[in-house]
């Protein structure tokens, strides 16, 4: 009697530890699909993580090559830009004369592009663009005083002063912003009967310009 309870009971710790591992199996075995949908969701993740950095890599590649382009624009931009000043040793007016008559700019301040002349008093645009231009000029009692500044041959701004006011010293300056085509020239003019006064050391009468851009 005693070796059947005896045989029961071992049949029944058996049982007891096969139904142990298999929930230690069944445990083991959720833990590895866990670890597989994790691994899963990394690799997805890893993946759009690489698709992001190619598209970061490809834009920043286009934005280099942009830099690069407007740099390149940049050193190709023709590069524009004079002062010039009208010429003397001594102090003295220049004019009155009975026609109207270029003015030429012998003092040289800047001349970048060498697109002024100081021997003609000219400026010859080297391309087609936009450009400012600024002079200024004068007047010392006794006459009056008329500047004009010139496109191929046509008045484009002006600056007068009447000294027949009583005025002993009268200055004016004017500027105008011009589109020249390749080629094209811009001059200052003194009017018919009139004149400026030159000053050696403090340079009153002047004549500038510069590309703004090209077209």
């Amino acid at each position: 009697m005693m070796m059947k309870r005896t045989a029961t009971g071992w049949l029944v710790l058996l049982v007891l530890l096969g139904y142990m591992c298999l929930a230690q199996e069944a445990e083991v075995l959720g833990s590895v699909v866990n670890i597989y949908t994790e691994l899963k969701e990394l690799r997805s993740l890893v993946g759009e993580l690489s698709t992001k950095l190619h598209t970061a890599e490809a834009d920043l590649k286009e934005q280099r090559a942009m830099v690069d382009k407007l740099n390149k624009e940049r050193e190709e931009q023709p590069k524009v830009a004079f002062s010039a000043a009208l010429l003397s040793s001594e102090s003295k007016h220049h004019g009155p004369i009975d026609a109207e008559t270029n003015l030429i700019f012998g003092k040289v301040l800047t001349n970048i592009g060498s697109a002024y002349n100081p021997i003609t008093g000219v400026f010859t645009a080297p391309v087609r663009g936009v450009y400012y231009f600024r002079f200024s000029g004068n007047g010392f009692a006794g006459h009056d005083m008329g500047l004009s500044i010139f496109k191929d041959g046509q008045r484009m701004m002006s600056v007068y002063e009447y000294q027949s006011s009583g005025e002993q010293n009268d200055h004016a300056s004017n500027g105008v912003t011009l589109q020249l085509e390749k080629g094209e020239v811009v001059y200052m003019r003194l009017w018919i009967n009139t004149w400026v006064f030159i000053d050696g050391r403090y340079d009153y009468c002047s004549f500038s310009g510069f590309l703004l851009f090209p077209m």
